[in-house]
Parts: structure tokens; C-alpha cells; sequence
């Protein structure tokens, strides 16, 4: 699996907007942008792919910016991965053929069987993690005290 940039900066966008989904409702694109050091031309894009999937709103005028259309705990990394950069796991021999079509060894078959399951598993993991989840871990990153 390989995150391209575009999901990367989408999904540190889409953070952005969890930490603040409570305090304020709406975040202006500049604030996001240097925030989380995304270049502001390309977060627009972004954003509006994110927006045409339903992951965020925006809101016009002086005192707009944009929000989170659903809570942080319904928005999961794989909701966000896969607006940016569509299939999870790109596994040729899973994409030439519908399983009805499988032709090969036995080992073809049974390495097109392993994939499909990884792919699977990924895919379980990444749906797995909202980004609430993400949220706590960068309160407890931040909050640590030494003496």
C-alpha cells in the first residue's frame, strides 16, 4: 500500500478539522493550510473532493471556512483514503479478471486468494480508525509533562 500525497494532506486536513469540530463551526481554508503546511491551492482541491464525497461542508461568506460534515467518530481513515486515492491495495492480478474468470496453477489461485485477503484485512484496519481515534492520540502526544 502506498499513501500518495494527496491522502496524506487530505487526511491531515480532515484532522485539522476534527480537532476543531467541537470548539468552532468552521475553519478557514487558510488556517488549515498553514497549519498543517499543505499548500493552499492544492487543499482547495482537496477539500472540494472531500466535500463532493460528503466527508466535509463548506460555508460561504466573510465568517465561512469549512467543517466536518459527519462527527470525527464517523469518518474513518478509510473513508478519506479512498476519496483521494480510490482502491486501497492495487493488486494487478486481482483487477485483470473477475473471480468467475481465474485461470492459472493452483498457484496463481492460491496466491490471488492470499491477496484478496490482505487486501481485505487493510481495509478493515483503515475503516477501523476514526478520526476521533486520531484526535486522542495527538491530545496524549501533546499533553505529556516531564519533570
Amino acid at each position: 500500500m502506498r499513501v500518495s500525497a494527496k491522502a496524506e494532506y487530505a487526511c491531515r486536513a480532515v484532522l485539522e478539522l476534527a480537532k476543531v469540530h467541537k470548539i468552532t463551526e468552521v475553519i478557514q481554508i487558510n488556517d488549515i493550510a498553514i497549519r498543517q503546511n499543505i499548500p493552499r491551492k492544492y487543499l482547495v482541491q482537496i477539500l472540494l473532493q472531500l466535500q463532493r464525497a460528503g466527508l466535509v461542508k463548506s460555508k460561504r461568506g466573510a465568517s465561512g471556512g469549512y467543517m466536518l460534515a459527519r462527527g470525527p467518530a464517523d469518518i474513518t481513515l478509510g473513508d478519506v483514503l479512498r476519496t483521494t486515492d480510490g482502491a486501497l491495495l492495487s493488486v494487478e492480478c486481482l483487477e485483470e479478471k473477475p473471480d468467475t474468470e481465474v485461470q492459472g496453477n493452483e498457484s496463481d489461485v492460491a496466491m490471488r486468494e492470499v491477496w484478496k485477503d490482505v487486501q481485505q484485512r487493510l481495509e478493515n484496519i483503515v475503516d477501523e480508525v476514526t478520526f476521533e481515534d486520531i484526535c486522542r492520540k495527538v491530545e496524549q502526544s501533546t499533553s505529556m509533562y516531564y519533570i
